[in-house]
């Protein structure tokens, strides 16, 4: 890696490199989360009906509950984060007999898709991690891992509100979390908001147009948290591999 390469095994905000947060991860989240429910509504989101002969690469697979849910579906699933902690928290979680999903410690910027093109690349929660700028290099290196036609999922905080009014905005979300799960997870929140690096909506669009796709569908409920839909239309490559 470059000296001046940006760092994602460095985490920032919450540090999901530590065991602790690992294995509270699952249990702060579904509070307020249904996984089984979510991955329903992803596939549902992007028209994905039969995915039995698919691909599928999830960026950013934290403890592993969306590859979990698509080792039973999709023929074969790479499931790839930059924590330690996080990975074998989710090895713990498979099924043995579960032959479909590979684990890879690396990330947006270090992972090297030696297997077949994807069809679907998944990132939920999990971009924010990056600064904008590295955002357009990680959205290119996807680009590279797919098939032409395959899908891009982004699921994550992306602002959509009119930035003139960011205060009462991020204020009001604050306080909705606050009622659903409670004060420690809003410190998480904060911290988020804080030391993360969440982006504007116009800004993400545009960088995901400038890596080779199109947008096929985006819908936000609250104006933070986003869905995108997107098809990979032309291959990008990176001028030099990093």
């Amino acid at each position: 890696m470059r000296s001046w390469q940006y760092d994602e095994f460095r985490h920032c905000g919450v540090d999901y490199s530590q065991v602790e947060q690992a294995e509270a991860y699952d249990e702060q989240h579904q509070q307020f989360r249904d996984y089984g429910k979510e991955f329903r509504g992803m596939l549902e989101f992007l028209d994905l009906r039969d995915p039995t002969d698919k691909t599928v690469i999830d960026l950013g697979c934290g403890t592993g509950a969306t590859a979990l849910l698509a080792a039973a579906m999709f023929k074969t699933v790479y499931a790839v984060d930059v924590s330690h902690a996080m990975l074998e928290r989710a090895r713990a979680k498979a099924d043995r007999n579960t032959r479909n999903i590979t684990f890879v410690k690396a990330g947006f910027l270090t992972y090297d898709h030696g297997g077949e093109a994807a069809d679907l690349v998944i990132t939920k929660a999990a971009f924010h991690h990056l600064p904008d700028f590295w955002k357009q290099i990680a959205l290119l290196r996807m680009n590279g891992m797919m098939k032409t036609g395959g899908q891009l999922y982004i699921h994550d905080v992306v602002f959509q509100f009119d930035p003139r009014h960011y205060a009462g905005k991020i204020d009001a979300w604050i306080a909705r979390f606050a009622a659903v799960a409670g004060g420690k997870f809003t410190a998480e929140v904060e911290t988020h908001i804080r030391d993360e690096y969440s982006t504007f909506g116009w800004i993400l669009e545009k960088m995901i147009a400038n890596a080779g796709f199109i947008v096929e569908k985006v819908t936000s409920d609250d104006g933070f948290v986003t869905e995108y839909a997107c098809r990979k239309v032309a291959d990008v490559g990176l001028g030099e591999t990093a």
